[in-house]
């Protein structure tokens, strides 16, 4: 090891390397404690040309590289599976390179936060879109792609935020540098062009959770921000969960162009109230569920239309509208003009001190989410045994449910679900049953999920084996998969272990 890290040393300088136990250790997780892996050192290196001989190291030496964009992965994504490896931290590669504003086209280094690049952005009048992802304050625009990323605010109007992107700059396993879409012509002097030159390979490294290259350039679509947009926030009436998905199906029936809806279920508003997470709802007599708004229009005109036609539909259903003001309790105006959408995504997470992420978000159709969601009851009764040894540690029963769900492309909503724990580490003591009893219901809830037809896109450490281990993949998609695997990345160097790809070092 102490060769490794001098031929590494040599490439980055001895500022951006260290395998220092404390910096080792504060790279082994990301945003559960449930999942750990200590690698064995940091870099950070600072362009392409560095990450590309750091890999061809890597192969030479047969060593894991774990790509670390923000580190917000809530499935233990960008630190080792395991207690080994290289961690690539792409904090450094951080700078807007070019905005094109013929052609609307901005191009970054991967590293950029998704809140860095929309602070430059806004003093063009323009935005990303698709904002990212609801950790978009901190989390990397390489490790959005890499998840096919939304949650971050205007998801119902642009999708995904990999639907922005027009080209890349990868970095492959061996070392290889390479460019797609209209890069991949070598007399192409700007990207305006995801689509031809061949086959897609920019779609290679979109959700592929980080194994199939590194993320270097970025260059994605921008959008002017509209002159005008109104939010409106409504207390649902009784049955709130199937109302609200009847709401959201008729949004897409009625082919209304609105920027985001969410819905809030009733369990979070009455323990979020109660915990002092939304004050501006501390006034409801009825803790019900809450759903909102959001619409963008280049009028006057077109905006009052999209209004009235959404109006209509969340009044018909008996809702009741708050007033205008964050105050009257219209979260819907925090979201859009506050950087809510940064700060609203997993409030399940934070309700009570202490309390550790056990993450299962997913999409799935409009149509199904409420059958799943008391179906996640059934799961939470079912393990019930499991749920009460943990209460009789910490005095406290984990809490299982969904942040707000909320409309993305198509047909389909994001289920921010999952279950809020306690850490292993509690109250002075450590105990390791807490960390095993998680897990295992972990484990449990993604299957669950998984056979209910939802669409994991983050799949980090935990899930991307489970998923083979479960069985869930077809057989020929996961051969081609692993066909993929070894063809670009012969030792598996890239993010080692995730889908069963182990190389040659297998555990």
């Amino acid at each position: 090891m102490p060769e490794l890290y001098q031929k590494l040393e040599r490439i980055v300088s001895k500022n951006r390397i260290s395998n220092d136990l404390y910096v080792r250790h504060a790279y082994s997780r990301n945003v559960t404690s449930n999942l750990q892996g200590v690698p064995d050192i940091v870099i950070r290196p600072k362009d392409t040309q560095e990450i590309s001989e750091i890999l061809k190291i890597a192969n030479e030496e047969n060593i894991a590289v774990i790509p670390r964009g923000g580190g917000d992965c809530e499935f233990g994504g960008s630190k080792p599976i395991g207690d080994t490896g290289i961690v690539l931290d792409l904090k450094s590669m951080n700078k807007v390179l070019n905005l094109d504003t013929d052609n609307l086209i901005v191009t970054i280094e991967a590293g950029i936060s998704w809140s860095k690049l929309n602070d430059y952005l806004c003093h063009f009048g323009l935005y990303t879109g698709c904002m990212g992802p609801g950790s978009g304050l901190t989390s990397s625009v390489g490790g959005g792609l890499s998840h096919h990323s939304v949650g971050g605010g205007g998801c119902a109007k642009y999708g995904p935020c990999t639907n922005q992107l027009i080209s890349l700059e990868v970095v492959l396993a061996t070392g290889e540098i390479i460019e797609t879409g209209c890069q991949a012509n070598k007399y192409s002097k700007l990207p305006f062009n995801r689509f031809g030159n061949g086959p897609d390979l920019a779609a290679l490294f979109c959700g592929d959770n980080g194994i199939y290259g590194v993320k270097t350039k970025v260059s994605l679509q921008v959008f002017p921000k509209p002159e005008f947009a109104d939010y409106k926030t409504f207390l649902m009436p009784r049955n709130s969960m199937e109302i609200s998905a009847q709401m959201m199906s008729e949004i897409r029936q009625k082919g209304i162009d609105v920027y985001d809806t969410m819905y809030f279920m009733d369990l979070i508003v009455s323990i979020g109230i109660q915990y002092g997470m939304f004050p501006m709802w501390e006034h409801l007599k009825r803790k019900r569920g809450v759903i909102f708004y959001t619409v963008e229009a280049n009028s006057e005109t077109e905006l009052k239309a999209k209004v009235a036609q959404l109006d209509k539909i969340m009044l018909s259903k008996k809702a009741e509208e708050f007033g205008p003001e964050i105050s009257d309790g219209n979260i819907a105006k925090w979201h859009y003009e506050e950087q809510g959408h940064w700060l609203i995504a997993h409030n399940l997470w934070g309700l009570v001190p202490g309390f550790d992420p056990v993450d299962a978000e997913c999409h799935v159709p409009i149509n199904a989410y409420p059958k799943i969601m008391k179906d996640l009851d059934q799961w939470d009764m079912e393990h019930s045994e499991d749920m009460q040894k943990i209460l009789e540690i910490t005095g406290m029963r984990p809490i299982t449910g969904t942040g707000p769900i909320i409309l993305t492309e198509g047909n389909n909503v994001e289920l921010t679900c999952g279950f809020t724990s306690f850490p292993s580490y509690y109250n002075g003591e450590k105990h390791e049953n807490i960390k095993e009893i998680n897990v295992k219901l972990w484990k449990s809830l993604l299957e669950r999920l998984v056979k209910q037809g939802a669409m994991f896109y983050m799949f980090g450490d935990i899930l991307s084996r489970h998923m083979v281990d479960i069985q869930g993949y077809q057989k020929g998609y996961y051969e081609l998969m692993r066909k993929i695997k070894d063809a670009i990345d012969p030792k598996h160097i890239l993010s080692r272990g995730k889908y069963n790809f182990w190389g040659t070092k297998r555990k």
